[in-house]
């Protein structure tokens, strides 16, 4: 038995924890070391239960790596040079990672999370964001939920980006079961799929906030698009704080309860994320080009105007000349100006939204 392996069957024996495993590991030279220590530095570690055999444990990692082969998946440990770099720097990282398709590497990298039931202000968002930050060159992590989640790994699929999910089960589990044609193109496309729990595990409600760590400590920084007071997002902005990542939240309607918890993040420090330059820019130099819609546009004072009063909601034409004090045929003759250009688009009863980053 290698390290790995040792690794491997720790993990998948009863009572060893990520905190655990920790503190064990500081105690030995190697894995292996750890199937001999007394039951009381193993306890004194934290370990509850009976010591495990190591011929039964060797066994389950055995078992457990073939059954992953079969799958076309494999794993990672904290052995192994490949293991997620920004991972490695978080406080409770997962001595086991497992993975199909391709691990995350160095490239910049960006969480964005939400709301299972987004509205469709939070859902156009998230399209439209997303496409920027792909074609920007960031790589975007999430969660394969409904609603926010699966928003953000279509967007990034469509605009030729990279995307990874954190799963709360095991990799052969089909959850959430709408997802299955989009788990498959993430992979096909170059993406990667990843779970510390293993083969056979069940999407079970306390697995997810112990995922929420692993999205972002993969990330360089977390958006949180749309979120309500009790949403699992504001766990993975809380997570993100304490591993040093940068919090970003976008503000919405304040009637909206789906708007309250980033509402929330904002008023105890995140970042306000209006527009997308708002996330790029901490990237900076991280990110190898922006998108030319999202460089300094040369626009007249008219277009300036009108753009930044679509920034958050579509407007009518009657809205905008009030909003810009500009006459009706001024107003018009921008918007059509900015038709042209793809910046705005006009929706049924003659309103208007703004369309960066589409």
């Amino acid at each position: 038995m290698n390290e790995r392996q040792a690794l491997l069957a720790l993990v998948l024996s009863p009572g060893f924890g990520p905190v655990t495993l920790k503190r064990l590991l500081k105690e030995v030279k190697t894995p292996l070391e750890i199937f001999s220590l007394p039951k009381e530095k193993l306890n004194a570690c934290g370990f509850k239960g009976d010591r495990p055999r190591l011929e039964e444990a060797l066994l389950r990692a055995r078992r457990e790596e073939q059954a992953l082969r079969r799958l076309g998946a494999s794993y990672v440990t904290l052995y192994d040079e490949e293991y997620p770099p920004l991972l490695r720097e978080i406080p409770d990282p997962p001595p086991v990672l497992f993975y199909q398709g391709r691990l995350p590497g160095t490239e910049p990298a960006l969480a964005v999370v939400g709301s299972r039931a987004a509205t469709s202000y939070g859902l156009t968002v998230t399209r439209e964001w997303v496409s920027v930050f792909a074609r920007a060159g960031l790589a975007v992590i999430s969660g394969l939920a409904l609603g926010i989640d699966r928003a953000a790994h279509e967007s990034a699929l469509r605009n030729g980006g990279l995307t990874f999910a954190v799963l709360g089960c095991g990799l052969d589990v089909n959850y959430p079961a709408p997802n299955a044609a989009l788990k498959r193109e993430m992979l096909e496309k170059g993406g990667g799929l990843l779970t510390e729990f293993p083969l056979g595990t069940r999407p079970k409600a306390g697995n997810f906030p112990i995922r929420n760590r692993l999205i972002s400590g993969l990330s360089q920084a977390v958006l949180v698009v749309e979120a309500s007071p009790k949403s699992g997002s504001l766990i993975t902005a809380r997570l993100a704080g304490e591993q040093g990542r940068e919090v970003f939240a976008v503000p919405g309607p304040v009637y909206s309860l789906r708007s309250h918890g980033c509402h929330l993040l904002l008023r105890d420090g995140a970042q306000l994320a209006d527009k997308p330059e708002d996330v790029l820019s901490y990237f900076g130099a991280l990110v190898g080009r922006v998108p030319d819609e999202v460089q300094e546009l040369t626009l007249g004072p008219e277009e300036a105007k009108v753009l930044e009063h679509l920034k958050r909601e579509p407007l009518s034409v009657d809205e905008l000349v009030y909003l810009t004090g500009l006459g009706i045929e001024e107003v018009v003759a921008t918007l059509t100006s900015l038709e042209i250009e793809g910046l705005v688009e006009r929706l049924p009863g003659n309103s208007y939204r703004r369309t960066l980053g589409r």
